[in-house]
């Protein structure tokens, strides 16, 4: 049995290939009448001319069939000769005609290859295009009803492109597209109603451009193309199957879509879908203008995004609906002040925002809902709202709050440290999303505002050893200025109220050169004065800024060291080591380490009035600190004065030797050392007072007096009548104006040098006058001509090494004079003995 099937398997096949070889044989006799029938054929379809340079039989190339190839084949248009562009040229085109149809006379060609070449298809600006080849359905009609109407079209089957070109040039609607395919294929399945496509293979894509202004997409882009097509007859419906394009960088970007042809409305629907696609990899892909706005954004992540457009063909004024939706994986984003880490965003796109108005770039809106990540090390959240993409208008609602352990983290730790406390930042921000600064101009395209609320915050300030707890208040901003209300803190040794306005923070932290000004109202209850010692100090024991320090940070040290405040100041008490003061009002500014006291008046030493003004410059350009002051005293407790300024820094004449009411007017200016105290040295100024009631108490110049002259006049307790006198101080030396001294023990006249060095040397001169006795009754007498034109004794006071010693002072006069003085003062020290 089984070789009897064998047998007839055999004779079967046998006669299959002499049926086969007898068909070759024919066709390949016939081969010259097929192909220019073939030929003929498609001529007859067109408005143009096919020309081919030589064909070959080639049975058995793709497979046993009635294969041949076409060499140097070239298919123009009719005005070929005025324009010079061919439709369509190919060095090979390789055939493969279905035998089914072939002996019927309906020639249909199974297989196509088109190698070496390309098509170009373009429009005129006159209006012409080169598809005119195709002869239309009116020149169809006049040919013979029975002759059959199928086009060229339906008579081809599957196609492969290998180095083959597409052009498409439309110089009327300025639209073109070009690629060139370096190996593909497209299979075509028929049914009765309906044609299947699938093209797969790789594509250069020479660019996409559907308007010249905004460039074109999938500009020089090598792909991987899988793309399946169908088109119903009945339905008139062209539909795009799931299908893929794989960039160069294997990112694969799915569509889907349909065309509807059945009425004169031609309405069309594309969708497109990305996973995971990195930003810099889809803005190739994308035409010029995308590129330049998504990229000044300078977001660099990978996207999830699915894209809608709907539309109508051939309405050239009717932009298609275009809707996304996106989702961002984790990103950064640097900004002036510092950098926002591990950013997630998601929301939606379209350019029909109003619904009742037509699809445009200016009723375009995204919507980015929730926003989330971190400032540094603060987290946040906003919504984001761009409306107008052709000049887009953005809208930021959004939230940032922070406690004292990821503030800690976000400043340099070496500068600042954060002990307690929580800060909440709610904000909202209209308009220009990418070019909100112009740094050309120093201007805003926008508005910001915004409330910070601060929570117990407690921190330091470390180069210059500053501690501040208790931070509380809610202060609210807008692009220009920050308004302080409420503000109040403790720097560990007050509590200060402030109000106030804070000047172009937002313009300086985008880097405007205008510098940061406050202007503030400064209430402390009772003013223990701590502010000096780490103003001063910090010139000298500064940490050096970290070079990894944060954005934030430079821009704080900057703000800090360069920021113009004007505070008006008002304490019911004021203290500073010996100084006690009260009823304090004041203005002063303070501007790159400098302070500068426009007044400052208040009431002190023992109920005195003091106003004054002045300038303090710690600069730090490499001299010592220079403090300038100009006051004025009235009614003072002259004891007050000098303990209050630690007796000016010296130690002869101190607030224990001293009573009485000063009236003055004084101008000084020293430099300071890193320690707040006076550099001797480089001390100068005018002192002009006027001393009444006053008192020398146990003052030791004048104990060592007593020593050589009036040994029984109270020395003890110097009561004087009013003095009045310029004073000039120069470095440690005070000049002392020729002036009188009218007291209970003698009258003086004095000038000379008086020294908080080494170098007193006042000179003395002593009435004779002063033989008459002084006791308790005795009735100053200030001004009396007679004192001033006797005779006197001349005394020097002269520093010995440390001491002020009394000396008498001889004049070189002659010998009978002299003895004359010294009988002289031997009476004197015979008085009161």
């Amino acid at each position: 049995m089984y070789p009897k099937v064998l047998k007839i398997i055999g004779i079967v096949a046998l006669v299959g290939a002499l049926l086969f070889g007898a068909v070759e044989f024919w066709v390949y006799k016939n081969r010259e009448k097929l192909f220019r029938s073939a030929q003929e054929l498609i001529n007859e379809n067109l408005n143009g001319n096919l020309a081919i340079g030589d064909f070959k039989f080639r049975p058995f190339y793709g497979g046993l069939g009635l294969n041949f190839t076409m060499y140097d084949v070239k298919l123009t248009d009719t005005l070929y000769n005025v324009h010079h562009k061919p439709f369509l040229e190919a060095g090979q085109i390789h055939v493969a005609v279905d035998f089914k149809r072939i002996f019927s006379g309906d020639v249909r060609i199974k297989n196509l290859v088109l190698e070496d070449g390309g098509v170009k298809l373009f429009v005129q600006k006159d209006g012409y295009s080169n598809l005119s080849i195709f002869k239309s359905d009116k020149q169809k009609k006049k040919k013979d009803k029975d002759k059959t109407d199928d086009s060229i079209v339906k008579k081809l089957g599957n196609v492969r492109f290998v180095n083959f070109s597409l052009a498409y040039s439309d110089s009327v609607k300025e639209k073109y597209f070009g690629a060139l395919f370096h190996d593909a294929t497209n299979i075509i399945e028929r049914t009765d109603s309906s044609t299947n496509a699938s093209l797969t293979g790789a594509v250069f894509f020479n660019g996409l451009t559907f308007r010249v202004e905004k460039g074109s997409f999938l500009t020089n882009q090598e792909t991987n193309l899988a793309l399946a097509l169908g088109y119903d007859e009945d339905s008139k419906t062209l539909k795009i199957y799931p299908s893929i394009l794989e960039s160069a960088t294997h990112n694969k970007i799915g569509i889907n879509g349909a065309f509807d042809f059945s009425d004169t409305i031609k309405v069309f629907h594309l969708n497109f879908e990305a996973k995971g696609i990195a930003v810099k990899d889809a803005l190739p892909l994308l035409n010029q203008r995308l590129q330049k706005q998504i990229d000044s954004i300078g977001v660099q992540t990978n996207v999830d995004t699915r894209v809608s457009i709907a539309g109508i063909l051939g309405r050239p004024g009717l932009k298609p609906k275009v809707d996304v939706q996106f989702e961002t994986d984790t990103f950064r984003y640097a900004l002036p002040v510092g950098v926002l880490r591990n950013m997630k965003a998601s929301g939606t796109f379209t350019n029909r925002a109003d619904t009742t108005k037509l699809a445009d770039v200016f009723n375009s809106r995204l919507i980015a809902p929730k926003i989330t990540g971190f400032f540094e090390t603060i987290p946040f959240a906003f919504k984001l709202v761009v409306n107008n993409f052709r000049n887009p208008r953005a809208e930021i609602d959004g939230r940032i709050e922070a406690d004292s352990t990821n503030m800690g983290a976000l400043l340099d730790p070496g500068r600042y440290r954060f002990k307690h406390g929580s800060a909440k930042i709610d904000f909202h921000f209209s308009g220009n999303l990418r070019k909100f600064y112009n740094a050309q101009k120093d201007n805003f395209d926008g508005k910001v505002v915004g409330k910070v609320s601060l929570r117990n915050i407690a921190m330091d300030y470390l180069p210059q050893k500053v501690r501040i707890s208790k931070i509380n208040g809610d202060l609210t901003f807008n692009e220009k200025v920050m308004v302080l209300p409420n503000l109040r803190f403790s720097d560990s040794q007050n509590m200060l109220y402030v109000r106030g306005t804070l000047l172009d923070l937002i313009p300086y932290l985008f880097g405007s050169p205008k510098p940061l000004r406050a202007n503030v109202d400064v209430n402390i209850p009772d003013w223990q004065l701590n502010w000096l010692e780490p103003l001063l100090a910090a010139r000298g024991n500064s940490k050096p800024r970290s070079k990894n320090s944060l954005k934030l940070s430079e821009l704080l040290d900057n703000a800090i060291d360069k920021m113009e405040i004007v505070a008006k100041l008002d304490a019911k008490k004021v203290r500073y080591k010996h100084f006690n003061g009260r009823d304090v009002k004041g203005q002063l500014t303070i501007s790159n380490n400098a302070v500068s006291i426009e007044y400052f008046q208040l009431r002190a030493f023992g109920g005195g009035k003091v106003r004054l003004s002045g300038e303090m410059d710690n600069s730090g350009s490499g001299k010592l600190p220079h403090m300038a002051v100009r006051a004025k005293i009235e009614n003072a407790d002259v004891h007050s004065v000098f303990y209050s300024f630690d007796d000016f820094g010296q130690k002869t004449l101190t607030h224990q030797n001293l009573k009485g009411i000063l009236n003055t007017d004084f101008s000084f200016e020293s430099e300071l050392n890193n320690n707040v105290k006076l550099v001797p040295s480089s001390m100068k100024g005018l002192l002009r007072v006027d001393l009444t009631n006053a008192y020398i108490i146990n003052f030791e110049p004048f104990m060592k007096m007593k020593k050589l002259i009036f040994k029984r006049r109270n020395f003890e307790r110097v009561r004087f009548a009013p003095i009045r006198n310029d004073f000039r101080l120069h470095g440690q030396e005070i000049e002392i104006a020729p002036m009188e001294i009218e007291s209970n023990v003698m009258t003086l006249f004095i000038d000379g040098i008086y020294s908080f060095g080494n170098k007193t040397d006042i000179n003395i001169q002593i009435p004779l006058s002063n033989l008459k006795k002084r006791d308790s009754t005795y009735v100053l007498d200030p001004n009396n001509p007679e004192k001033r034109e006797g005779s006197k004794i001349f005394l020097r006071a002269v520093d010995e090494n440390g001491e002020v010693n009394i000396k008498l002072a001889f004049r070189r006069k002659k010998k009978d004079k002299s003895k004359e003085e010294d009988a002289e003062v031997k009476k004197l020290e015979d008085v009161d003995r």
